[in-house]
């Protein structure tokens, strides 16, 4: 019988080395935002639901003007909802994850809605357990901002035209008085008929809201003139006004976005969910200057304190005056040098930011593979990845990955970014240095919560760790994006969604990083267990 114990014990060891407990024994209890409060244990609830939901003055759309835009146009707003945009909206509030509300005095005082840092910082992961998907702070979301804010800017300039403008005034009714029900819908459809032309001729005077107002300046629009309620119709709204007020409207939303009031001819490659070109568009938009495009993967924002530079070419050594630079991109008003925007709030969405911690790995991890895979990553990883802050940048022709973001921050815009930040005026805010440095290389950053960065390399270009450890020519030109359906012995999403990825697309290379590609089978499956580990 003693034998038989001792066996038994031995037995469950030799287990308990190879698989460990469950993730339930594993992993404290959820946040209500189903975090892992080991990434943040500094936050209190509040500074969760201020990263979340919380404001960095980018509030860009009336509500009732998104609710009646997404009634209208539904090739613009698919049935799902803002879900279709990789928008997590099934949070513990009535907002979705990093969205923010606030009243915006140049949108005449509305409820409006705007991104913050978690809009695109705020990832989603389905394992194989079954459960509802695990939300990680600080990975690449699965938001799509570019198809999102090209929705918005697309539909204000379809409303322009006088028959989709009576569309989007009906909508805009039973969006903003729902309580007014069929009475009002009734004295709408009315108003509509009586005052067609009224609308017409507001629309054609003045399609872009554009009169009276200095390129990228902003309208004082009166609150009264866009009210539809049943009592504003009782006394006969004035259709041609409110049609005037709400292009003007239209007007401030677009100039918040840095976009003129002209119809755009063409459009830049679509980057997909997780990826944008940040640093064309608000070079675009600050400088008026075109640069080589480069869509690549939302940055790591977790162990943020312990890098010297961020950035995919580690060009900015100064996490606030990044943030400063995403808010006036994605709706903070710049006028002239002027910046609207609360540098108090960016503050704190900035130092939240830096003090979130790496993800653990939360599902089974074969504890003996990962031991022996340690080796594997000592010498494949370690030497790039471990080094010393002076020696994380590395040249893109040596490592054979796509280089087109590594050129767009050179000498002279870097020297345009310093010249703005040397002008901008902002209550709060005060010069201490140059925001942005050209380095033309890449940067290497360390792989703590490596389980959670796919798809891999700069440019999203790989979906899987596996598949990264392959040669370049034997990687997937193609697959699916969108989903958060997680593969845990590839280690990355699985190839589903509904946008399709290819690498053969410019900027999009996934070719290069041929770190690991020699190893047997068995060993990369070993250094994938072990990359779970950090």
């Amino acid at each position: 019988m003693r034998i038989r114990i001792l066996a038994t014990v031995f037995l469950l060891a030799a287990l308990v080395s190879c698989v460990p407990v469950p993730d339930s024994e594993v992993l404290p209890k959820l946040t209500r935002y189903r975090t892992d409060p080991a990434q943040t244990p500094d936050w209190s609830d509040d500074d969760l639901a201020f990263f979340m939901n919380g404001t960095m003055s980018t509030e860009v759309i009336p509500e009732h003007v998104l609710t009646a835009f997404m009634e209208i146009y539904p090739d613009l707003y698919p049935k799902e909802g803002l879900s279709a945009f990789g928008i997590i909206t099934d949070g513990p509030t009535d907002l979705p994850i990093g969205f923010s509300r606030r009243n915006v005095p140049h949108l005449a005082g509305l409820s409006s809605l705007g991104v913050n840092c978690a809009s695109c910082h705020v990832g989603e992961i389905a394992g194989p357990d079954g459960g509802p998907p695990r939300r990680v702070l600080g990975m690449t979301s699965h938001f799509d901002p570019m198809a999102f804010i090209g929705s918005l800017i697309v539909a204000t300039f379809r409303t322009a035209d006088p028959a989709q403008m009576k569309k989007f005034l009906a909508a805009y009714r039973r969006a903003s008085d729902p309580a007014g029900g069929a009475e009002a819908d009734r004295l709408m459809k009315t108003l509509l008929r009586k005052q067609a032309r009224k609308i017409s001729q507001a629309a054609k005077a003045d399609p872009f809201g554009a009169v009276g107002i200095a390129a990228g300046g902003l309208h004082e629009i009166d609150p009264s003139d866009l009210r539809l309620e049943h009592a504003a119709l009782v006394k006969g709204a004035d259709l041609g006004r409110t049609t005037g007020a709400f292009l003007k409207l239209f007007h401030n939303m677009r100039a918040a976005l840095h976009v003129p009031d002209a119809i755009p001819t063409s459009a830049p490659p679509p980057p997909g969910p997780g990826r944008n070109d940040a640093f064309a568009l608000l070079s675009a938009v600050l400088f008026g200057e075109l640069i080589p495009p480069a869509n690549v993967k939302f940055g790591l924002v977790w162990n943020v304190r312990n890098r010297a530079w961020v950035h995919w070419d580690g060009n900015n050594d100064n996490p606030l005056l990044r943030n400063m630079a995403a808010a006036l991109g994605l709706g903070g008003p710049l006028i002239g040098d002027e910046g609207r925007i609360d540098m108090a709030a960016i503050r704190r969405q900035t130092d939240l930011s830096e003090s979130i911690r790496a993800p653990r790995y939360p599902w089974m991890i074969d504890r003996e593979a990962a031991r022996r895979g340690r080796a594997h990553y000592q010498s494949e990883c370690a030497s790039c990845h471990e080094a010393s802050d002076n020696d994380r940048l590395h040249d893109p022709s040596k490592i054979g990955t796509d280089p087109n973001r590594s050129k767009q921050i050179d000498a002279k815009q870097a020297r345009l970014y310093e010249s703005l930040y040397k002008r901008l005026r902002i209550p709060g805010y005060t010069y201490n240095g140059p925001p942005f440095r050209a380095t033309g290389k890449y940067w290497a950053s360390d792989l703590a919560g490596v389980w959670a960065r796919s798809p891999y390399l700069h440019n999203g270009s790989v979906r899987t760790m596996r598949e990264l450890l392959a040669r370049s020519t034997d990687r997937a030109a193609k697959y699916r994006r969108g989903s958060g359906a997680f593969d845990v012995a590839l280690m990355g999403y699985t190839d589903t969604g509904t946008y399709l990825f290819n690498a053969r697309n410019p900027t999009d290379s996934n070719a290069g990083h041929d770190y690991g590609t020699d190893l047997p089978d068995a060993g990369k499956s070993d250094l994938i267990e072990y990359l779970k580990t950090l």
